[in-house]
């Protein structure tokens, strides 16, 4: 080689090595200034997930949209909005947490549509930064102070995966069992269940069985999830994608001792299913943990609970025990100072009921004391005492507006294919049913509603307690 195309060689290699050393060294103050902000209050972190159907895309595009036009957004009930000192807010990357950017232009380009769309749900992990800017003034004087919130955006179906780390695999098998043996799961799929529970835990494995009963058993926690509308399927990538870790319950190992179990080949079916389920806990569930949980503060969880409550009494009683389940998942506390950098906790959980627009006013206090009344039921014990615990009735996008005919008040909207219609809705009793209350609730859900035209306009985007919601997330930092 000639030395000049040495010469070319290495200053090309100079070259790369100062773009990689300007790197490190702007990754190294992006990070300084993010322990910086933690410590000093400046950065907020806070989770947000929904159980299936629960409009989570579209919750969080409203938050960005009404927090960045403060002075077309009707937040009266957001302290900052209300006394003129929110500014405005600015959508960055997270900084640290190496995930991909919330698509909040392609969600907000679907509200926007003519005519307009729902955004699809989301199938993965994303994150983003809001730069609030709010006016302040202290000794008389005027200054701004910014207010950074990281938000951390994963699937409601992975949320219930996490109670999976409690568990080995013959735990999770009998927890399911009992699961299955339910009247709504059995009416779904009988001859599949049938199949299960004559799977020999000592046979040797087929794996080509094995593949099929994993195929159709993805398939009815997808039926559980739609026609049914459960809340508590396991493993929840099941319903996102096609997930390598086939894995699914064997009943017959209620009847079985730890000391049998581990004396079978590892070819046998419950070697093999038990396999694959540690596998997917190790791989899928305990970094998902890991790296997605360790910075969270506050943890916001969407719930659909009008389609649930109208779906009867099963489905109900399945949204309480995910919440059972899930509850002792979060790390919950008081942060000190050094745990707001390495581990810490979350110190407010709030349940927000969604799609409140579907019922009438009248009927959203009820909806808001039905859910707080299911999360009293989970909380009760000891080992949540202390968690700040707060529940709320939102419409992050409002879809209908109340009108009088013949002297009776109803819902007018547009349905999903463009009519405009008006209906009426079951009253909501502000309590949980009881047998003879579910009567009450047969053949009453309200139609889908597409949303309304219009927004984007002068910053219009209608919704219903936003500002509530954001004070309950917000309002003690700002």
């Amino acid at each position: 080689m000639s030395s000049e195309n040495q010469g070319g060689t290495g200053s090309g290699r100079l070259r790369g090595l100062k773009k990689q050393l300007r790197r490190l060294g702007k990754e190294a103050l992006d990070k300084s200034h993010w322990a910086a902000e933690r410590l000093l209050d400046q950065r907020l972190c806070i989770g947000i997930t929904g159980l299936s159907g629960a409009g989570k895309s579209t919750l969080i595009t409203s938050l960005i949209y009404q927090l960045s036009h403060p002075d077309r957004a009707q937040l009266p009930g957001f302290a900052p909005a209300l006394n003129g000192r929110l500014i405005g807010a600015e959508l960055h990357p997270a900084v640290d947490a190496g995930l991909p950017l919330f698509e909040y232009q392609r969600c907000l380009d679907a509200l926007t549509a003519n005519p307009p769309r729902w955004p699809e749900s989301t199938r993965d992990l994303s994150a983003l930064e809001l730069h609030l800017h709010l006016q302040s003034r202290r000794l008389g004087r005027n200054y701004r102070q910014k207010l950074i919130l990281e938000f951390r955006d994963y699937p409601g179906e992975w949320l219930m995966d996490l109670p999976l780390l409690r568990m080995d695999f013959t735990t999770w098998c009998r927890h399911q069992s009992d699961l299955l043996a339910g009247e709504s799961r059995r009416a779904l799929a009988p001859l599949l269940l049938d199949r299960l529970a004559k799977l020999v835990p000592e046979a040797t494995a087929d794996p080509r069985e094995l593949d099929s009963l994993w195929q159709d058993y993805r398939q009815f926690l997808r039926d559980c999830r739609g026609s049914a509308r459960l809340s508590y399927l396991q493993p929840g990538r099941a319903l996102l994608d096609n997930d390598e870790y086939g894995f699914f319950p064997l009943p017959a190992l209620a009847h079985q001792n730890a000391t049998e179990l581990a004396a079978l080949p590892e070819n046998s079916n419950y070697r093999v299913l038990e396999a694959r389920y540690r596998e997917y806990v190790e791989a899928r569930v305990a970094p998902f943990v890991d790296s997605h949980f360790r910075h969270l503060d506050r943890q916001l969880v969407l719930v659909d609970l009008i389609g649930t409550l109208f779906a009867g009494e099963d489905a109900l009683e399945d949204m309480r025990k995910a919440f059972g389940h899930i509850a002792d998942t979060f790390r919950y506390g008081r942060n000190s100072l050094l745990r707001k950098l390495w581990r810490p906790r979350i110190d407010r959980l709030v349940f927000a009921a969604t799609k409140v627009d579907q019922v009438l006013a009248a009927d959203h206090d009820a909806l808001r004391q039905l859910l707080g009344q299911q999360l009293q039921q989970v909380f009760s014990g000891a080992r949540h005492r202390g968690l700040p615990l707060y529940c709320e009735a939102i419409a992050a996008v409002r879809c209908s507006n109340e009108n009088v005919r013949d002297g009776r008040r109803m819902l007018v909207g547009h349905g999903m294919d463009g009519r405009y219609l008006g209906f009426e809705n079951a009253e909501i009793l502000a309590h949980l049913p009881q047998e003879a209350d579910w009567q009450h609730y047969n053949g009453g859900l309200p139609p889908q509603l597409r949303p309304p035209l219009g927004i984007g306009r002068e910053g219009y985007m209608p919704h219903i307690r936003i500002d509530a919601l954001l004070n309950l997330l917000l309002g003690d930092k700002v």
